[in-house]
């Protein structure tokens, strides 16, 4: 009987191991659903951000563009 009860024991206690690890799976897993959430936002918040700074760089290149070309003008005007 007590071989019976030494493998009983020793089931119990793997059970609860068990049990042990999939509350642990478990939470880590919510963790990282929030994580990955979290990471989502900030992605979306960091592509809207550099789709504003390629607005703003091509509204920068416009305006050097067009100052080039009126000191390009004021050049040529100096030099006739």
């Amino acid at each position: 009987m007590t071989l019976a009860q030494d493998r009983f024991t020793e089931l119990e206690a793997r059970i609860l191991q068990t049990v042990d690890l999939v509350r642990t799976t478990r939470q880590e897993k919510q963790l990282a659903e929030k994580e990955l959430s979290a990471a989502r936002v900030r992605i979306a918040r960091l592509e809207d951000e550099i789709e504003q700074l390629r607005r703003e760089r091509e509204l920068v290149k416009n305006k050097v563009e067009s100052l080039l070309e009126h000191m390009s003008e004021l050049t040529e005007e100096s030099l006739v």
